[in-house]
């Protein structure tokens, strides 16, 4: 009779819980909701309304009977989430979200996804931790979590358990007013440079970061943003998933970096096909065209531009050269731009070869000029610094196809042309100066870096060839013949290998290389003074090109400058050769297109002009300096002056007498007075 009793209360004891288990919600085993009293209480503020209290600083306690409400978000079930939760005011769309600081593990078995739960406020404090607002504990000037033993007097559950719908959002959209929301992202996947890696590291606890990017439809790569796993995570071992699509997770923040935290690797559904980089990388923008956003500050290209530009590698650093820095042109020939990148890598060259066609990816990245040269790369202040060696991927892409780059072939009166910076040449018959014959590339021991000066004889540009102190031919004997040497242009000559200097024809010393640039006619035409001009003439026996030259102008007696000096840089002048800087209706007038267009030149007769040469030294004058010229013996008002045909060298010293000067003044002390000069029949421009 006593087995009898003792089984039926058994069986009994079974039914109950039997019947207790089928009452529980699917995923909310923990928090049965069997016997839910709603509590009585209504929220009186908004969890905006709670943000806005915080008083930057300090933690702003609140005193007053006041009472919140929100939807939980979060779960700490993985441990992913530590001591926290985060609730939103909305189940779907919602408005406003907030962290509350608990000082207890565990609390998903209290406050599940989707619990609507009340925070009476009185007692707790809104205050600022780790770039975000939040709610716990005043505690000095900061927070602290809430006790375990305390979470009934502030934190009330309702019965009420919503379903959560996920905040859909872009990466490009994140701010802060989404903080501690649940959000998801779509189309987004992990880089390729952490595939084959799991969630955290196996071997510590130590939080690790993983990148997601975002693709469009097309697979160009838009945005990133950190997915942050903590290395108590339950998942910490699992692989990342390969494929693409979307990502559930608490959005957060530590200070200005926005970061991802999962509460499950449930929340990551990457089932799609991957993007492949090669289709992230599709060029949009020409080097040219990048080469013109540079006008004299920082360019910032932005994140969402997608500049995406194409060219052609012309560097190496296989033999010590180019450190830490990669070259691309436009071009495998003929190249009309090039730009060099800054990476941290030693060892470019096992990932870009020379003729691989690449492809760099602008966004995020900065441009500005680096020792005089326009570069690309990570910003530092104001300049411009190396792309870190584990983002070399997001931002070059090698194709995977290789040309044989031919070089342009240039003479050294071109080597200051700037549309040939960073781009590939082989300089012709040129050698070393005389007085570096027997010179190592650098020195022949050490690893200083060193320069060498080429020239060719009867040319009075020197071309500077750099060696890296590094490079494996840098104390080697630099070849001491003749010939033409290959390598990347910039504000020197950069060199990839020893084979690069191909000298095969015998040394032949030159005679010392003095440029004569003379101002020989100075014009104010009576009917335009639009039309006026100064023109220049090459009386030596060699090309001059006058990159680094000057022209001043010296207004009404001026003893300083007036404006900015006019710089030449562009015009090469062959023996017997003019170049004419003209005002806007010369080349109206007179047929001729003028070497440099410009309203500078607007000297009305009594007006000084002085020619500058590349090393800030006078080259010739016309009229004195803090002298008006009117009524002296050098105006040339509504006239012109002329250099006399016997005058076969410039003068840094102005001498009347190697000048005729015509002018419509009454003035005795000139050669031709009355004799005012109109357009075009009273000069003969490019004429002597």
């Amino acid at each position: 009779m006593k087995n009898n009793k003792k089984t039926l209360k058994t069986a009994r004891f079974l039914l109950l819980i039997f019947l207790f288990a089928g009452c529980v919600k699917d995923g909310d085993f923990e928090t049965p909701n069997v016997d839910c009293n709603e509590p009585q209480l209504t929220a009186t503020t908004t969890i905006q309304q709670v943000k806005e209290m915080y008083k930057f600083g300090v933690g702003s306690i609140i005193e007053t009977d006041i009472i919140m409400e929100g939807y939980v978000v979060s779960s700490d079930k993985s441990g992913n989430i530590y001591k926290s939760i985060s609730i939103q005011d909305k189940p779907e769309n919602p408005t406003a979200a907030i962290k509350i600081s608990i000082n207890q593990t565990n609390i998903y078995t209290r406050y599940n996804v989707g619990r609507k739960i009340y925070v009476k406020l009185k007692g707790l404090a809104v205050g600022y931790s780790f770039g975000s607002v939040q709610i716990g504990k005043a505690t000095g000037t900061g927070l602290e979590g809430i006790l375990g033993s305390e979470l009934d007097k502030y934190i009330v559950r309702s019965c009420e358990v919503a379903e959560i719908i996920p905040k859909k959002v872009a990466i490009a959209d994140l701010n802060k007013d989404l903080l501690e929301m649940l959000i998801e992202i779509e189309n987004v996947q992990f880089k390729s440079s952490e595939i084959g890696q799991t969630y955290g590291n196996a071997d510590n606890t130590v939080t690790v970061n993983r990148v997601l990017q975002s693709v469009d439809n097309s697979c160009t790569f838009l945005d990133e943003v950190i997915l942050r796993n903590s290395g108590f995570a339950s998942f910490k071992n699992k692989m990342l998933p390969e494929g693409k699509g979307s990502v559930v997770a608490i959005f957060s923040n530590y200070y200005d970096d926005f970061q991802l935290y999962l509460r499950d690797t449930d929340d990551v559904k990457l089932t799609e096909t991957r993007c492949d980089a090669s289709n992230s990388f599709l060029p949009t923008i020409s080097l040219a065209e990048v080469r013109e956003m540079y006008q004299g500050t920082m360019v910032e290209f932005g994140v969402s531009n997608n500049y995406v530009v194409e060219g052609y590698v012309v560097s190496s650093d296989e033999n010590g050269s180019f450190e830490k820095k990669l070259v691309i042109q436009d071009a495998v020939e003929n190249a009309t731009a090039g730009i060099q990148v800054l990476v941290d890598s030693e060892i470019l060259f096992e990932q870009y070869n020379i003729g691989d066609k690449v492809f760099v990816k602008l966004n995020r990245l900065y441009m500005a000029k680096k020792d005089g040269i326009l570069t690309v790369g990570f910003p530092k202040g104001t300049a411009i610094t190396e792309i870190s060696a584990t983002q070399i991927g997001d931002f070059i892409y090698n194709s995977g196809e290789n040309f044989s780059i031919i070089p342009r072939e240039i003479s050294i009166t071109e080597v200051l042309n700037p549309a040939f910076e960073n781009t590939l040449v082989k300089v012709k018959n040129v050698q070393l100066v005389q007085n570096e014959l027997g010179s190592a590339f650098t020195y022949f021991s050490g690893t200083n870096n060193g320069f060498r000066t080429l020239e060719t004889c009867n040319e009075s540009t020197k071309l500077s060839v750099f060696t890296n102190g590094k490079a494996t031919f840098a104390n080697e004997l630099f070849p001491q013949r003749k010939g033409n040497i290959t390598g990347v242009l910039s504000n020197v000559l950069e060199l990839r290998a020893v084979s690069d200097v191909q000298f095969s024809e015998a040394y032949a010393a030159c005679e010392v290389f003095v440029p004569k640039i003379m101002i020989t006619e100075v014009a104010d035409p009576k009917n335009n003074v639009s039309a006026r001009f100064v023109e220049l003439y090459n009386a030596g026996n060699g090309e001059v090109n006058l990159t680094g030259w000057k022209l001043n102008k010296y207004l009404n007696g001026a003893t300083t400058v007036s404006g900015s000096p006019l710089a030449l840089t562009g015009i090469v002048i062959p023996p017997g050769g003019f170049a004419i800087i003209a005002g806007s209706e010369y080349k109206i007038l007179f047929n001729d297109t003028p070497n440099i267009e410009t309203s500078y030149i607007s000297g009305n007769g009594d007006d000084v002009y002085e020619l500058i040469n590349n090393t800030g030294a006078r080259m010739d004058i016309f009229g004195v300096i803090g002298q008006d010229g009117n009524g002296t013996n050098w105006e040339y008002l509504d006239g012109k002056a002329t250099r006399n045909l016997t005058v076969s060298a410039p003068n840094p010293i102005f001498t009347i007498s190697e000048w005729g000067i015509y002018s419509a003044a009454s003035n005795a002390n000139i050669t031709n007075p009355n004799s005012p000069q109109n357009a075009p029949e009273g000069f003969n421009p490019r004429v002597r």
